[in-house]
C-alpha cells in the first residue's frame, strides 16, 4: 500500500469512528431533546456505551499536556495509533487526500484491550443541546451562562466490548478527568447533564482510593413537586442496570439524594440486579418495595424504590 493510500485509509477509518460515536451518543440520549429523553433504548446496546463531550472555549487542545496528565495522574502512557511511515509523509499525504485534517483532529490509543478516541470538532454542540442539559445541573448555577460560550468540543469515546464494563467506565472517567486540566475547557457533557470541570476532576479522586467514581458516572436528578421531593439516576443503563427513581418523599433533599447515591453504588459495586416485586434494605429489618414501571422522571421503564419512613 502506498503512503497516500495508507493515509487515506486511516482518515476514512477515523471518520467512520466519529460517525459511529455520534450514533452511539444519539442512542444514549445525548442529542437535541427536551428533558431526559432517549433512555428507552435496548439495554444490551447501551451497556458499555461511554461517550462524552468536552466543551471548549475554542477549537484547540494540548495533546502533549493531555498525554502528560494521563501519565502523571493515572500512570497511563498514551501511544497514538499512527503508522510511522504515514506520519513522516503526513503533509504530502494530506494534500493528496484533499486536504483532510483528520490526523490532526483525532487521537486514538489503546489501554488494556480498550480503545480510546478523542476527536476535536471545531463547532459547538448544535441547537443549544449542551445548554439545555446544563440547565439540569442544580449544583452549578452558572452552568448555562458558561456553557453557551463554548465554540468547540472534544468527542471522547471508549470502545472495546471485551473489557469489563466497570473497567471501561473507569478509563472513561480517567480520560475526561485529565482533559479537565486543559486550559480552555468549560464543561463536561455526559450522563444527561454538563458537569463543572473542577467538580468532575475532584469526583474522579475516588479512583485513587479504590472506590467507584459514582458522581462521574451517574447524574442524580433532584426536583420538588407539591407532594414531596423526587430523585432519579441517569447513567445506570451504561452498566446494564435499570435507572432508579424515588418519588414524592417527605425527606430532606440531600438525604434523599445520598440514599439513592448509596443504592446506586451498591448495585454497581456488587453487580446486583434489582427486580420488580422484590424488596431491598440496608438492615435486616428494612424492607423497601421495588416496582418496575413506566418512568416518571425519565422515559422508559424505571425502578421505583420506596424511601424509608421514620
Amino acid at each position: 500500500m502506498s503512503i497516500h493510500a495508507a493515509f487515506s485509509a486511516k482518515a476514512r477509518e477515523k471518520e467512520g469512528l466519529i460517525n459511529a460515536v455520534r450514533k452511539q451518543a444519539s442512542d444514549q440520549g445525548l442529542e437535541v431533546q427536551e428533558g431526559e429523553e432517549g433512555l428507552n433504548q435496548d439495554r444490551e446496546e447501551e451497556t458499555g456505551s461511554f461517550v462524552g463531550f468536552v466543551l471548549l472555549a475554542g477549537p484547540m487542545w494540548d495533546r502533549s499536556q493531555f498525554k502528560s496528565d494521563m501519565e502523571s495522574m493515572w500512570g497511563i502512557e498514551c501511544v497514538e495509533e499512527e503508522d510511522a511511515e504515514v506520519n513522516a509523509e503526513e503533509d504530502e499525504a494530506e494534500d493528496d487526500a484533499g486536504g483532510s485534517d483528520h490526523a490532526e483532529d483525532v487521537m486514538l490509543f489503546n489501554v488494556s484491550n480498550m480503545r480510546v478516541m478523542a476527536a476535536l470538532m471545531d463547532v459547538p454542540v448544535p441547537d443549544r443541546e449542551a445548554e439545555i442539559h446544563a440547565a439540569n445541573n442544580y449544583m452549578w448555577p452558572e452552568a448555562v451562562e458558561i456553557v453557551k460560550t463554548h465554540q468547540a468540543q472534544l468527542i471522547v469515546a471508549i470502545m472495546g466490548k471485551d473489557a469489563p464494563v466497570l473497567e471501561r467506565g473507569k478509563l472513561f472517567v480517567k480520560v475526561l478527568a485529565a482533559l479537565c486540566r486543559q486550559k480552555n475547557v468549560l464543561g463536561i457533557y455526559t450522563s444527561g447533564t454538563v458537569f463543572q470541570p473542577q467538580f468532575y476532576l475532584g469526583a474522579s479522586e475516588m479512583l485513587r482510593d479504590g472506590g467507584l467514581p459514582i458522581l462521574n458516572w451517574i447524574y442524580f436528578g433532584l426536583y420538588q413537586t407539591e407532594k414531596g421531593w423526587n430523585t432519579y439516576t441517569y447513567g445506570m443503563k451504561s452498566f446494564g442496570k435499570d435507572e432508579m427513581e424515588i418519588l414524592e418523599a417527605g425527606a430532606d433533599p440531600r438525604e434523599l439524594r445520598d440514599f439513592l447515591l448509596n443504592l446506586a453504588c451498591y448495585v454497581l459495586d456488587e453487580d446486583v440486579v434489582l427486580r420488580d416485586g422484590e424488596t431491598i434494605g440496608f438492615s435486616a429489618q428494612q424492607k423497601l418495595p421495588i416496582v418496575r414501571s413506566k418512568g416518571v422522571s425519565l422515559d422508559g421503564d424505571t425502578l421505583k424504590i420506596a424511601y424509608p419512613t421514620p
